[in-house]
């Protein structure tokens, strides 16, 4: 009978396209990875995968067990989901993912009064540009700037993120106000990374600043605060944000900044139990209560 550990492991490995990868992603050794991949494929007598210039590739027999193996992952999930914490009650690990500056900015602050409620909750924010699987239980509850597509996923509206163009004084004192009929030509700007396209800024700014030039790219919103905050440009921020910075100005725009609705999203399976029902309520009514800073006119 074979080992959900080691086909959990050739998931990974399958997923990740390398032994040193998949090895980071379980938290253990790329040597135990390779070791019980090679036990795995001696107790099939098959070869699962193939070397391959970026690490490891599915071999024809390794295809074949991969849409077996995700079926039976599908299975285990599903009844971890539906049977995990429910007697438990407002007790235990939640995990609630969102991107860096929502977790930062806005979820991290509102969960203090939950925390000091339900001391048996042990509340986990996950900060990734990465949407982390519901039905994988990478998380229990997401927040994101757009809808999930996956059916499974029970989600309501639960805000709206407005964004707007912000610079230092410092900047305009060196620079000068960008002139928008010449697309902000002579000046700076600080964008997102170009791997993240689900963004506002890449259908905004082109708008209004298609001559500018890319002085500095990340991945991140607050790291945008503190170089634009330094003088090194101008960039799109999320209201919530850029109007609580102290050294940054909210600058008038020929077309308005973008708003993107915010929504939180549980797998249908856990909606009922009662950490995850708790966490979700708090979390959505708070949420609820920053309308009028998150998304204002």
């Amino acid at each position: 009978m074979l080992d959900w550990d080691d086909l959990r492991i050739f998931l990974a490995v399958a997923r990740a396209g390398s032994f040193s990868a998949a090895a980071r992603e379980l938290g253990v050794a790329q040597p135990t990875v390779g070791r019980r991949i090679a036990a795995l494929e001696r107790s099939l007598a098959a070869r699962l995968f193939v070397p391959a210039a970026t690490g490891q590739a599915l071999s024809s027999s390794g295809r074949l067990m991969l849409a077996r193996a995700e079926q039976m992952e599908a299975a285990a999930l599903a009844a971890e989901r539906v049977a995990a914490g429910r007697d438990a009650g407002l007790r235990g690990r939640v995990v609630i993912t969102a991107s860096e500056w929502l977790v930062g900015s806005v979820l991290g602050p509102l969960l203090g009064p939950l925390v000091g409620e339900h001391p048996g909750l042990e509340l986990e924010l996950v900060a990734d540009v990465r949407h982390l699987s519901l039905a994988r239980r990478e998380a229990d509850i997401a927040v994101r700037p757009s809808r999930f597509e996956q059916a499974e996923v029970v989600q309501r509206q639960v805000g709206v993120v407005a964004f707007g163009l912000y610079a230092s004084d410092g900047y305009l004192a060196q620079h000068g106000m960008p002139d928008f009929a010449a697309q902000c030509e002579g000046h700076a700007l600080i964008a997102m990374s170009e791997s993240l396209t689900k963004i506002p800024d890449v259908e905004w700014l082109p708008q209004i600043a298609a001559r500018a030039r890319i002085a500095v790219r990340t991945n991140g919103r607050e790291p945008m605060v503190t170089m634009a905050a330094a003088g090194l440009g101008l960039t799109c921020l999320p209201r919530f944000l850029g109007d609580r910075a102290p050294n940054l100005r909210l600058l008038p725009t020929p077309v308005p900044g973008p708003r993107r609705e915010l929504w939180l999203g549980v797998h249908r399976d856990v909606r009922s139990v009662p950490r995850v029902k708790a966490s979700a309520s708090f979390l959505k009514e708070g949420l609820g209560r920053l309308a009028w800073a998150l998304g204002p006119a």
